[in-house]
C-alpha cells in the first residue's frame, strides 16, 4: 500500500499529522521499498497497459519507458537503477526534449505584464460579474459554457429566437451529461441554469462587465453590433469579439474614441467549450489594462491564452490558411486523395485530425465566408472572379464543395467525408466527392506523392509562415507559435511545435531548400516565398530559437506585443 492512514472528517490536517508524527517515534511507519509484489500480476498489467500505448516512433517513447521501469519494480534496487537509466534516455531523447519544450512554453506565452488589477469587477471571487455572449450558435453557446463554469452570470443574446433557443438547449444538454457523468452535482447544475439569462435584445447587456460576441464572420455585421455595444453597455465594458480573422481595428473603429482601450480579441477555439486555446488580439488602441484583465480572465476559465497581434488571420488561422490551402492543390493535382492527406498527417506526423477531418469538424463554409470576405470566391450569381484574386494560384475545389454540394461537414453529414450517426462521428470516404474531385485533375497527371511529400508541400508552408509572423511582430517569440499550434490545431507534443519541429527535428536550410523549389514550381503562391527571418537564420548558421536567445532580431517590432 502506498498510503499509511487518511485524515477523519472531524479532525484538523495539522492535527491528524502530528498523530501520525507522533505514532512514527514508536513504530516506524512501513517503507514502499518493502511491499512484497506479485511479479506474476505486474507483467500481466503491463502488457494489457501495452496494448493501448502509442508506438515509441509515434510519440510514446517515454510512457513505454515508464512501463519497463513498472516491469522493473518487483525488486527495489533493479527498479530504482533502471528508472534511473531509463530517466536519462528520456531527458536525451528528441520526444523528452520536444515535451519539455512545451511544458515551459506554455508558462512563458501566459506571462504578461504586471499589473495592479485584482480588485477588478470581472476578477473579483467575492461577488459573480455578469457578462454577456452575443450569437447562441456552436462557438457562442460553448462560449457561454465556458464562462458558466467559471461561475460568471452570463446574458446569451441571439436575435434570432429560434437560434437562441438551439443554444440554450445545447447547454441544458450538456449540463444533464455532465450530471450523468459525475462531472457536475445536481446542485451546480441548477446553480449554473439560474446563471443563465438568454434574450434575443442587445439591451440587456446595459449591466454586464464584459461582452464577447460570437456571430457569423462579417465586418459589417460586427460593426453594427459594436455599434450598439457602444450605446447601450457600462463606459468601462470590454467589448470582445471572437473573430477568427477579421481586423480588431476595424471592429473597433465604430466605437468611441474613449471605448476604443477596452476592446480587443478573444479568439476561441471550436468547439469552445473542449478546445484549450484562446488567441488574446491585441489592437492598436486596446490598454495595458484590458490586455492583462484578459490575460486573467482567461486563465480563469481554464484556458491557455497567448497574446497575438493584429494580423489577417492573426497567428494560428493565418498559417493555418496555407495548410488547408496547399491540401486542397494537393488534391486538385490529382497527387494525393483527401484520405491520404489525412492519413499522413494523422497517423504519421501524429496530427489530431488531418486538414480535410478539421474542415468537416468546424463547419467547411467558415473557410468559404472568410475567402469570399477578402474578395476571393466566384459569386454564385454572375459568375465573376472575386475582385481580389488576381494572379494568386487558387482552386475553388474548397468553394465548390460548399456552394454546389452544400456538403458544410458533421453539421450537415457530410463534408469531405460521408457521416452516419449510427457508427459515430468517424468519418467514411465518400464516392460523390471523389467523383467531385475527379473535375479539376489535370488530363496529364504527376505521380502520386508519398507521404514525405505531402507533409513538405503542406507543413513548409505553414513554418513558412510562422517565420513571417515573427519577422512582422505579430508575435512575441517562437514558442508561442508552437503553444498556438499543439493547444488550438492538435500538433503533437511530443514534436514540440511546428517552430521547435522546422528547427530540430527538419533543419531551417532543408526547409529552405525546398520552399525555393516550390517557389518556382508552382508560381503565385506567396506561401512559398521564404521569409527573410527564416533566409537570415540559415545564412548565420543559427537555429530559430538560437536567434532569439542571443538577440540577433534585426526587425523593428512592429507591435506593442
Amino acid at each position: 500500500k502506498l498510503v499509511d492512514g487518511m485524515k477523519q472528517p472531524q479532525e484538523s490536517l495539522i492535527d491528524c499529522g502530528t498523530k501520525w508524527a507522533s505514532w512514527a517515534e514508536l513504530m516506524p511507519l512501513s517503507q514502499v521499498r518493502d511491499i512484497p509484489l506479485d511479479r506474476g500480476h505486474v507483467e500481466t498489467l503491463c502488457d494489457t497497459v501495452k496494448t493501448t500505448l502509442p508506438k515509441s516512433e509515434q510519440g510514446g517513447f517515454v510512457v513505454h519507458a515508464a512501463l519497463k521501469a513498472i516491469r522493473a519494480s518487483s525488486n527495489f534496487e533493479i527498479g530504482m537503477e533502471t528508472e534511473e537509466e531509463l530517466f536519462w534516455e528520456c531527458v536525451k531523447h528528441p520526444q523528452g526534449k520536444a515535451r519539455r519544450h512545451a511544458f515551459f512554453a506554455i508558462r512563458t506565452a501566459q506571462r504578461g505584464k504586471p499589473m495592479n488589477i485584482r480588485n477588478h469587477p470581472l476578477l473579483s471571487t467575492k461577488k459573480q460579474a455578469t457578462v454577456g455572449v452575443i450569437g447562441a450558435g456552436l462557438m457562442g453557446s460553448g462560449i457561454a459554457l465556458v464562462l458558466l463554469q467559471a461561475g460568471f452570470n452570463v446574458r446569451l443574446v441571439d436575435i434570432n429566437e429560434k437560434a437562441l433557443q438551439k443554444g440554450v438547449a445545447f447547454l441544458k444538454r450538456t449540463a444533464a451529461s455532465y450530471v450523468k457523468r459525475g462531472k457536475w452535482s445536481p446542485e451546480k447544475a441548477d446553480s449554473i441554469s439560474k446563471a443563465l439569462k438568454p434574450s434575443t435584445k442587445l439591451t440587456d447587456l446595459k449591466d454586464c462587465a464584459l461582452v464577447v460576441e460570437a456571430v457569423l464572420e462579417s465586418l459589417n455585421i460586427k460593426q453594427s453590433i459594436f455599434k450598439t455595444l457602444n450605446r447601450v453597455t457600462p463606459r468601462n465594458a470590454l467589448l470582445l469579439s471572437n473573430t477568427s480573422s477579421l481586423s480588431i481595428d476595424s471592429i473597433a473603429s465604430v466605437l468611441s474614441q474613449e471605448r476604443r482601450p477596452f476592446c480587443a480579441g478573444w479568439h476561441f477555439f471550436s468547439p469552445a467549450h473542449k478546445m484549450k486555446l484562446v488567441e488574446i488580439v491585441l489592437g492598436k488602441e486596446s490598454s495595458d489594462e484590458t490586455i492583462s484583465i484578459l490575460q486573467s480572465i482567461t486563465k480563469r476559465i481554464g484556458k491557455i491564452g497567448v497574446l497575438v497581434g493584429n494580423c489577417n488571420g492573426f497567428v494560428g488561422n493565418r498559417m493555418f490558411y496555407n495548410y488547408t490551402g496547399e491540401a486542397c492543390f494537393l488534391l486538385a493535382e490529382g497527387v494525393a486523395s483527401v484520405q491520404s492527406v489525412d492519413t499522413t498527417l494523422n497517423q504519421i506526423h501524429g496530427m489530431a485530425l488531418g486538414p480535410f477531418e478539421v474542415g468537416d469538424l468546424a463547419g467547411n463554409e467558415v473557410g468559404y465566408y472568410i475567402r469570399k470576405e477578402r474578395g476571393w470566391t466566384r459569386d454564385i450569381k454572375t459568375n465573376q472572379i472575386g475582385p481580389n484574386r488576381g494572379n494568386m494560384r487558387y482552386t475553388e475545389l474548397g468553394d465548390d464543395l460548399v456552394t454546389k454540394l452544400g456538403r458544410h461537414g458533421h453539421k450537415t453529414g457530410k463534408g469531405w467525408y460521408d457521416y452516419d450517426p449510427k457508427i459515430g462521428r468517424k468519418g467514411i470516404p465518400s464516392k460523390e466527392v471523389s467523383k467531385f474531385i475527379q473535375r479539376y485533375a489535370p488530363r496529364i497527371r504527376k505521380a502520386v506523392l508519398t507521404p514525405q511529400e505531402i507533409m513538405e508541400r503542406i507543413l513548409f508552408p505553414l513554418v513558412n509562415e510562422g517565420f513571417k509572423i515573427l519577422e512582422e511582430g505579430h508575435a512575441q517569440r517562437p514558442s508561442d507559435i508552437d503553444v498556438i499550434y499543439i493547444y488550438g490545431y492538435g500538433w503533437p507534443v511530443w514534436r514540440g511545435g511546428p517552430m521547435f519541429w522546422a528547427d530540430n527535428e527538419v533543419g531551417l536550410r532543408y526547409v529552405l531548400q525546398k520552399l525555393r523549389t516550390f517557389e518556382k514550381e508552382y508560381p503565385g503562391s506567396e506561401y512559398f516565398q521564404p521569409s527573410q527571418l527564416l533566409v537570415t537564420c540559415v545564412r548565420l548558421g543559427v537555429t530559430l530559437e538560437e536567434y532569439y536567445k542571443k538577440k540577433r532580431v534585426n526587425y523593428q517590432i512592429k507591435s506593442r506585443l
